[in-house]
């Protein structure tokens, strides 16, 4: 989507000691080999067999870019902070490289006149430093990172500002640049449209408030929704969420939450407060024949957990690296529940769950860009987890214990980013599993290739889930709708198992129309479901063939609205050979997390 970005490099002077001595070892080498090869034609000739001729000019420029990338960390660390300067700038015609730049263009003022510039504090509030603390290199990447992640930040820098006359002391200087925050979208198919409007920014205090209203074409119901949202309530990065909805059939959804999740692997302590009450209309099919029931109910659930470092080292990899404990407790009551000959295994009755987990979390980031946006700083998580959940749970007059574990993995390789998840959960009863749930699956990310002008990415995204022993219930079944699924594959079949695989590639047009980029991307998917009885080779595969463009704008940030059709050779009870549009979004493929969060049972989906 923008510009080029200054990288804020993650490495200690530990780290950064080690890797610039590597390097000076190296073009120590080149150069030692080079010296030899001047002394006779035979040294020459094994020279230029073992090494390239620009061997030296490569090494040296490797030497001088990574000193360039981390010289402001060397200058910093150590040091006092005397002073922190803010300065955030309109969207149009500025930039964080050149103070110097300003916008020229008459749309540019006019659009910046338009704007909530943000808030000094509101950037402030984001900082995990403050003045007179002692400068550490990791708080400042890191908060460069909880900046960028914002919806209404475009870029920043932050660098320290060396002082003269104090050796001991550093000043930081914080440089933001807004993007336009007022987006409207929506949406349009043969039997309903939606209009939604989308503030990420209230008056430039970081607050985020959203409006949709829907219709159906062929019966003029109509559907409204609102969401206003506080994530970062006095620099404590606790987050209130306020929710409304009015939807279709007379359901309706209000809930309040506060949370703190773990934003950053240096925090210590989070939590959260949720509470909800919903009516929905569930559908059940008995003999081909749909039945329709209001479901209502309330939901209150509190969780804490305490990240501890397991090394008092402060290096980059031990201050990334936490033992986590957490504890949750929730209730769902439900006021209305369907007959008992819809629901005869009372899937939906009072449950409460005591669910808590303990385990090891490694997460820290690397910086790419042209991944889900264009030429735009993002930050991809690596790392690792190890956890063991437990968990009680009192559910239709029994009490059973819950046991899972899980375990993740990602790194960045020379062939592309690749990460791994297994989970497995289960409760106990009498000894036996009930409620089996175990998943894997697998994210790659290719590197960022090359076509002429043009840049590519390939992304492959295999995942497989089994359950055992579940409710005898249809809404305790899979199916192969919604994220983990085929996009828009509205069908009833279900299944006790099935496997996804999802290949998309993603390319980027280097050329742009008054600041809209264009994105084009094919997705194929496949994916079956099956019962435990039968085997995979046995049951359908069904599949999806997507083809579009995601268009961004330079100046919306982390926004893109898209143009696509799928075709689908079958969907079940639907037809054979159908169109959709707009099958797909640039969420459908999600980068994965290594940090242990909120605790909670395997979800079976």
């Amino acid at each position: 989507m923008l510009c080029t970005f200054h990288i804020c490099s993650a490495q200690t002077n530990d780290t950064i000691k080690k890797s610039t001595q590597t390097e000076k070892d190296s073009l120590a080498l080149y150069k030692k080999a080079h010296k030899i090869s001047k002394k006779g034609k035979v040294n020459k000739w094994v020279y230029d067999l073992i090494f390239k001729a620009s061997a030296i000019n490569k090494e040296s420029k490797k030497e001088t870019k990574t000193s360039n990338n981390n010289i402001k960390h060397n200058i910093a660390n150590g040091k006092i902070i005397r002073n922190i300067y803010i300065e955030t700038l309109d969207p149009f015609g500025y930039s964080v490289e050149d103070s110097a730049k300003k916008p020229k263009k008459k749309i540019d003022k006019i659009g910046n006149s338009l704007h909530f510039k943000t808030r000094e504090q509101t950037i402030k509030n984001l900082l995990l430093f403050k003045q007179n603390d002692i400068c550490d290199s990791i708080f400042l990447t890191e908060s460069e990172r909880l900046i960028r992640s914002q919806r209404y930040a475009r870029k920043v820098i932050i660098s320290p500002i060396p002082i003269d006359e104090a050796n001991d002391s550093i000043d930081i200087a914080v440089r933001v640049l807004d993007s336009w925050t007022l987006i409207p979208s929506g949406n349009i198919s043969t039997n309903q449209w939606n209009a939604k409007l989308t503030e990420r920014n209230v008056f430039g205090i970081g607050h985020q408030i959203s409006a949709n209203y829907k219709k159906k074409i062929d019966t003029n119901e109509k559907a409204i929704s609102t969401n206003y949202n506080i994530n970062n309530i006095r620099k404590t990065y606790i987050s209130l969420n306020l929710n409304y909805e009015n939807d279709f059939n007379g359901d309706s959804n209000r809930s309040i939450g506060l949370s703190r999740p773990f934003f950053s692997p240096l925090t210590k302590n989070a939590g959260g407060i949720y509470f909800e009450n919903r009516l929905a209309t569930e559908y059940f099919y008995i003999a081909d024949t749909l039945n329709t029931s209001p479901v209502k109910s309330e939901y209150q659930e509190y969780w804490y957990g305490r990240a501890f470092k397991l090394n008092k080292e402060k290096t980059y990899k031990n201050k990334t690296k936490n033992l986590i404990a957490a504890f949750t407790y929730n209730n769902k009551q439900y006021t209305q529940e369907p007959p008992t000959f819809l629901d005869p295994y009372h899937y939906f009755s009072n449950s409460k769950n005591f669910i808590a987990h303990i385990g090891i979390s490694s997460q820290r980031y690397y910086q790419d860009t042209f991944i889900y946006n264009y030429d735009i700083i993002e930050d991809v998580p690596y790392g690792y987890t190890y956890a063991l959940t437990l968990g009680y749970q009192d559910r239709n007059d029994t009490h059973n214990f819950y046991i899972g574990a899980k375990i993740s993995y990602g790194k960045k390789f020379n062939f592309g980013y690749l990460s791994g998840f297994s989970e497995w959960g289960s409760f106990l009863n009498n000894g036996n599993t009930n409620q089996l749930a175990y998943k894997i699956g697998f994210n790659y990310l290719s590197p960022l290739w090359h076509i002429g002008s043009w840049k590519v990415r390939q992304f492959i995204v295999p995942y497989f889930i089994i359950g055992n022993n579940r409710n005898p219930s249809e809404k305790d079944k899979l199916n192969l709708d919604g994220d983990y699924g085929l996009r828009k594959f509205t069908s009833r079949i279900i299944g006790t198992k099935k496997w996804l695989l999802t290949l998309q590639t993603q390319t980027y047009i280097p050329k742009s129309w008054i600041g809209f980029r264009f994105s084009p991307y094919m997705n194929l998917s496949l994916g079956s479901l099956t019962d435990n009885s039968k085997s995979f080779l046995k049951s359908k595969t069904y599949s999806k063939v997507a083809i579009g463009v995601l268009i961004n704008n330079d100046y919306l940030v982390f926004n893109s609205f898209q143009i696509s059709f799928a075709y689908y050779p079958s969907i079940p009870f639907e037809g054979e050979n159908l169109f959709k549009t707009n099958a797909i979004d640039n969420t459908e493929i999600q980068m994965p997390t290594f940090q242990l969060s909120k605790p909670e049972y395997i979800k079976y989906e």
